[in-house]
Parts: C-alpha cells; structure tokens; sequence
C-alpha cells in the first residue's frame, strides 16, 4: 500500500515506537499527569518562580490510562502514548528525581527502618513526581536552610544535636543529592518523633510501672506540614509539647546554659534538707547549693524528656500530681482552682506510684476496702496461716468465694483505710486516691509511705471542687460531703466532666516566681531516664490498639515488648467483688487444701 495515507501510517509508528522507547527509561508506578499553570496561593517561591513547573507540592491528578477503541490504528496509537511523568521538572531536579526513584526502589529499607516512614516517605514523593523536597535547580532551597537551621538548635528542647545529621549539598552530584535529600526527609521525621513522644520507649525506664500515649506524630502529617508552612523551621516547633511546665523549663534550660560553666543556683524552696549537718561546713554548704548546673541541667532535660509521654491535651479540667512534689493540683481553663498535699507509695518498685494518664469517674462515700492481691497474698495470707484470728482483730472480713479464693474486704467506717472517699479513676494498677485513718503524714516532707494508692490531706475539699465541676446545678459544699458519712457505700458519677488525672514524676520544675524547683529523686526515675537517653536512640511505631508495641532500635534490627495486658476487674476490687484467685500451690503450702 502506498500514497500519502501509507506515508502518515508509517510516520505515526516511527512517532509511536520513539515515544515507547523514551517512556520505558522514566517509567514509575501509576501513569500520571502533572497538572501545570499558576501556584497554588501560599506556595513559596521556590516552587512557584518557573512558570512551567509543576506544582510538586500538591498531589499529581491520576489520568485514565484506559485505552480507547478506534478503527482507525494512526488514532490508536496516538491515544496510547503516555505523557514523561518527570517531563516537566527542571533539568537539574529531574536528574535527581530519577536517583531518588532508584534509591526508594532499591534503598529504602536502609535510610527509612520503620515501615511507616518508609510507607510514608513513598507515597509523598510519588504524589510530588519525585521532584526533591530540600533542593531547587540542583542546590539547597529556603525550606532546606530553614530546617538545617532549626535542627541544629535541637539542643533547645534538651535534644542531642548529635543525632540529626545535616548534609551539605554544595558540590553534590544527582546521585549524592539525591541521597541527601531522602536522608535530610529521615532526620527531619526522627527529630519530629523525638520532639513529640521522646527519644525511646518509655519501657527503657520502667517495664511495669508506666502507661502513657507517648504518641508520636504520622509521617504523612510531618511532611504535609513542613511542605505547607512558610517557614519550616517554626513548622518544627509546633511538635514540641504544648504544655506550660514543659516551655518553662525550656525557658530554664537556656538561661541555665548561659551561665558560667560550674555556677550554683541559688536557694529556693523545698523539702527540709535531712542529710545536712547543721554546721556551716562544705557539706552543709552543698546541700544548701543544690546540684552543681550541669546535675541540675541534666534533670530538666529529664524532666522534659517525660513531659514527652503524655498527651498533648491535658484537658480543660485536670488533676495533676507530682510525685517528687507530693502535691496534687486541680487545673480548670489553664488556671490552678485548688491544692493539697498527698502521701504516695512507698520507693518499693512493686509499690510505686505509676505515672498514667486516665479519666476520673466517680467519688465514692463511705467505699469499702477490698484487699488487693498484692497485699493479700504477700502479707495477709501469710499472717492468716500463723494466726487465723488476726485479720478478724484487725477489722477485716475473711470469706472464701465457692471456687475457694480468699476474699479480704474491710467495711466503711472511721477506721478504714480508705477513709471516707475515694476518688475513682479506672487504670490497670488498681491505684487510685483517697482518705485516710492516718493523717499524721501529711505533717512530713517527704511522704512516700503508702502501702497502695494516694492518699489526699483533705478529701471533702477535693470533691467539692470535683463535684462542682462536674454536678454544677447541685451546688456541692465540704458540708453537703460530709453529711454523707457513715451511711452505705455511694457512687457520685462524674463521667460528663472529662477530668482527667495525671500521674506526673516533676522532680524539677519552675515555679510561678521562675524559679527551678528540684525535689529527691525518690522512686530513682531521674537516674535511669537520663540512661535511657544516653543509651541507644530506637524508632517508636503507631500502634493500633489491642496489638503488641513496636520498637525498632536503629540500626539493630526489630524489636518487641509486649503492651500491658488490660485488667478487667478494677470494679471488682473497687466494690466487692472477688478477685483473681491465687495459685493453687498456695493453698496447698499453707495447708488450706
């Protein structure tokens, strides 16, 4: 067949075949299309100063790849020719585009260990056509130096600047700066991780004692943010803790850091100091100091590392205790309403105080004492079997349940050890606060004396100011409280309210005056915080609920801890009912079976 109809054939197939040819050295996943025209209002310079360039911070528009039929096979062809997905990038970028498409390929493992970032990472980079984030016409852009800037201010937030490596791209091939580019996106996300949740997992510091969120930011929500903001480096800041103890001792930290290298803080206040000999000699004159700035720039740094754990939002109502402090803080619309002081558990790391983040549920009158397992088995069980008439002489009722578990319960009254409240505020340590039969130790400085849960100096005041936040219209008085006692155990329901309770360990702080506050490491938190975050940094993954934690340690492989199994039978011990039976050896030891 020849003629002009036979020359246009061949022309469009020698057009096909060339495009094809082209098409197969840039392929890359989905066909797409990059939209061109103006930039998008509020996009910065850099990616809005070529008229022709994509606007590579929004997401590409997929196009229909679907053939369309036609008779006609010069119209076939043409419909199926595929547009170059990195066609309109600048010359230099596009060099980099392609390395970093290889790199993703082939590397990804290697730059990004946890597979949400590197999930992350993927999809943002496709959505962008593989243009590099940190990189303009080849070089460095204002996003780049702003947040190379604020990384090497991470000493700020009490953060090693050591750990978020910054390239240098100047006199950097495609494909160094494309590696540049993909591990510059990897510190940037590990520096918002850190600055949001922390350094490590909280199980580096305790296995069993603490439950918190320390909820560390998406990947996906990190770039989104830095790519929107005008000034990434600022964008930064917005993953640091919002509350106000936290940016007080940051504030502190500075001022702290611009002393002279071994000056001493001056003295403030604080618990009576025990260990001092009375006499103006160099050890009195040390305690009267306090720690020396470095020791002391340490425990904020500690300090702040654990602000890190919690969440975000305290709640527009919220109990805040301090356990170094053993002081309790009722916070209503960011202003303190009322305090008082607590005893917490004894230094015994079975008995510590946790640190948990729940919501306060009910305050009850006239509670009942159920015995918890720990102090049942360990030291009840054991006085039973040389006495069987000593718990009876101590106030408490024995019973054994049908299935021959002991049960140990002590009724309301002024002798009880809960007192005459309890203030409820379901978690899985069964700890929560109340009164108490023994008041004498609040008078002390240090009050680490309980043998279970909180104990509050003045309870009636504390559900006054609980019930009138939650029960407003009933106009609730510490003498409406105490008329309730001595009847039957009643629940005053506080559900609505959302007041959160906050189990905190602050053993430094600034007060209202801006004076650092340092109280005894009692429960030796401050010492294994700081060697957590000396030791190995590791990754801290999104967990979805019911599913085991993750920790990647970089570097090091994977690694996993188990999260703490939900226990389902706080109102049990809370109001009578029975709890978990004992082994069976027990019994049989004892000689009860």
């Amino acid at each position: 067949m020849k003629g002009p109809r036979f020359d246009r054939i061949l022309a469009g197939m020698t057009v096909a075949v060339t495009l094809v040819a082209l098409f197969s050295v840039f392929q890359w996943g989905d066909l797409t299309a990059v939209p061109t025209g103006a930039s998008p209002a509020g996009q910065s310079a850099e990616t809005s100063s070529a008229p022709t360039a994509p606007a590579s911070d929004s997401p590409a528009a997929t196009i229909d790849a679907t053939p369309v039929k036609s008779t006609d096979p010069v119209s076939a062809i043409e419909q199926n020719v595929v547009s170059d997905p990195l066609a309109s990038l600048d010359p230099a970028d596009r060099a980099v585009a392609e390395k970093i498409r290889d790199l993703l390929a082939a590397k990804s493992d290697a730059i990004f260990p946890s597979k949400s970032e590197r999930m992350a990472v993927e999809s943002f980079y496709q959505n962008r056509t593989l243009a590099p984030l940190w990189l303009e016409r080849g070089v460095a852009n204002a996003r780049a130096t702003a947040v190379i800037a604020r990384l090497k201010d991470a000493d700020a937030d009490g953060l090693d600047v050591s750990d978020y490596r910054t390239p240098n791209f100047a006199g950097l091939g495609p494909d160094a700066l494309a590696e540049a580019d993909l591990k510059l996106t990897q510190t940037v996300l590990t520096f918002a991780r850190h600055l949001q949740a922390g350094r490590f997992p909280y199980k580096r510091v305790s296995q069993n004692n603490i439950q918190l969120p320390q909820a560390p930011p998406e990947p996906a929500a990190i770039l989104a943010k830095i790519v929107s903001a005008a000034d990434a480096g600022k964008a930064l800041d917005e993953f640091s803790p919002p509350h106000e103890a936290y940016q007080k001792l940051k504030v502190k930290l500075a001022e702290m850091r611009a002393k002279p290298a071994g000056a001493r803080p001056e003295v403030g206040d604080g618990p009576v100091l025990e260990h001092a000999t009375g006499n103006l000699d160099a050890r009195t004159v040390k305690e009267l100091n306090g720690p020396i700035r470095d020791k002391q720039i340490d425990l904020v740094i500690a300090n702040m590392e654990r602000w890190r754990w919690y969440p975000r939002d305290l709640g527009a109502t919220n109990v805040i205790v301090n356990q170094p402090d053993f002081t309790l803080k009722v916070m209503h619309n960011g202003s303190q309403i009322w305090t008082t002081r607590i005893v917490i558990e004894t230094p015994v790391p079975a008995k510590q105080t946790p640190l948990l983040s729940e919501t306060m549920k009910s305050v009850t009158v006239n509670p009942t004492w159920n015995v918890p397992p720990s102090i049942m088995y360990n030291e009840y069980m054991p006085a039973l079997a040389r006495d069987p008439t000593v718990l009876a002489r101590m106030g408490l009722n024995v019973s054994y349940e049908p299935d021959g578990s002991l049960h140990v319960s002590q009724p309301p009254g002024g002798a009880s050890v809960l007192g005459r409240l309890r203030f409820n505020f379901p978690n899985r340590f069964l700890v929560y606060q109340h009164d108490t039969n023994e008041r004498f130790m609040f008078a002390r400085e240090v009050r680490a004396y309980s043998h279970g849960c909180m104990r509050v100096q003045d309870p009636a005041k504390y559900a006054e100011v609980l019930l009138n936040i939650a029960r407003p219209s009933e106009h609730w008085t510490i003498e409406k409280v105490k008329r309730m006692f001595g009847g039957g155990e009643q629940d005053i329901q506080l559900q609505s309210a959302q007041i959160w309770v906050h189990l905190t360990y602050q053993s430094a702080f600034v007060d209202d005056n801006g004076k650092l506050q340092v109280r005894p490491d009692v429960y030796n938190l401050d010492s294994r915080t700081l060697a957590a975050i000396k030791s190995e940094r590791a990754i801290i993954e999104t967990v979805p609920e019911g599913k085991s934690e993750q920790v990647i340690a970089s570097g090091s492989g994977g690694r996993r801890t188990a999260t703490p199994r939900p226990v389902s039978f706080f109102s049990s011990l809370f109001f009578a009912g029975t709890p978990p039976r004992p082994p069976r050896d027990i019994y049989y030891r004892r000689g009860w079976w």
